[in-house]
């Protein structure tokens, strides 16, 4: 056993790579030049106004976030809550599927208090919350896409039901618990049973309903707007012939097949799927590579930077 988890360690480091070798080989085959040369024609008042839009966006995403762990017993401030936001968004840009973002579960174990099975219970709603407002966007950008790709539309809307019916079926105390005890009696030491089967316990402690759930999946919703807002901004520069709201629509679709983990922060998959998707509106692929990587450095590089130094300065102060 120790042996085949040791090869699937092996194995799921070097997943990233791939992405990595497909983003190398797009830029290859399109041209380093040709790239920087587009970036370069960015207008820096689209770039400046799209920057300024993260602000009322993490604030807003963080809320969603502040309402399900009010929902759960777990009261920290909206200030507090944005700096772990930005702290997680550090970790997250530099893993694949934004496993890094689970970081932020002993960050607010921290700052609340409340028991270790409870905040993350609390950050798996939220990245669930985070994931269903993407693929209810990426869904309906597929209608948009019908005409070209048949069979997208049917594969995400399965992918979703699969994803919602494992939500769903977790929820149960019973089911769960079930589901759990098989997994941590195969990779959890005997001596350490008793303390998951404790934190397991609180981990269904105050769980949301369904129903109050809604609210929450609206705003991260509306949050994601925010989010292709600013890459729309981005895109301006470029002089792309895409209706605004069909842009909205369909760039969550390659943002959703770049969270595939194969790669780090979506790099080649991303790409690839926008060079596809965008050639329909006689995009060239510079301009759309182009697009993705100016997208990536004003949503997620910048403020990912912000949240290095608020990480390094949290754990300098704790030595102190």
């Amino acid at each position: 056993m120790m042996a085949i988890l040791k090869r699937l360690a092996r194995f799921k480091a070097m997943l990233p790579l791939i992405g990595i070798a497909i983003f190398i080989y797009i830029v290859r085959g399109i041209g380093t030049d040709k790239i920087v040369d587009a970036i370069v024609e960015i207008d820096p008042l689209l770039f400046l106004l799209s920057l300024s839009i993260f602000i009322p966006r993490i604030t807003i995403s963080t809320y969603r976030w502040k309402m399900i762990a009010h929902m759960q017993g777990i009261d920290v401030d909206l200030p507090a809550l944005i700096k772990l936001n930005l702290i997680g968004l550090f970790y997250g840009t530099v893993t694949p599927l934004w496993l890094g973002d689970w970081i932020r579960i002993p960050y607010l174990r921290e700052e609340s208090n409340a028991p270790f099975g409870k905040c993350i219970s609390n950050i798996l709603i939220d990245q669930i919350m985070e994931f269903s407002s993407l693929f209810i966007l990426a869904i309906a950008g597929s209608t948009l896409l019908f005409g070209r790709f048949h069979s997208l539309l049917f594969i995400l809307v399965f992918f979703f039901a699969i994803f919602v019916s494992m939500a769903i079926f977790l929820k149960d105390k019973r089911r769960g618990k079930k589901l759990f005890n098989v997994v941590y009696r195969i990779i959890i030491p005997k001596k350490f049973r008793p303390i998951v089967e404790s934190e397991l316990n609180v981990f269904y402690e105050d769980m949301p309903s369904l129903k109050s759930l809604f609210v929450p999946l609206f705003i991260g919703i509306f949050a994601y707007i925010l989010y292709f807002i600013q890459i729309y901004l981005i895109a301006l520069s470029f002089s792309i012939d895409i209706p605004f709201i069909t842009f909205i629509l369909v760039y969550p679709v390659a943002s959703l097949i770049g969270l595939i983990p194969i790669t780090i922060s979506g790099f080649g998959t991303r790409e690839a799927a926008l060079i596809r998707i965008f050639s329909i509106y006689g995009v060239p692929g510079s301009i759309a590579v182009a697009i993705s990587l100016s997208g990536y450095v004003i949503t997620m590089l910048i403020p990912a930077v912000i949240g290095g130094i608020l990480s390094i300065t949290r754990t300098r102060s704790a030595k102190l």
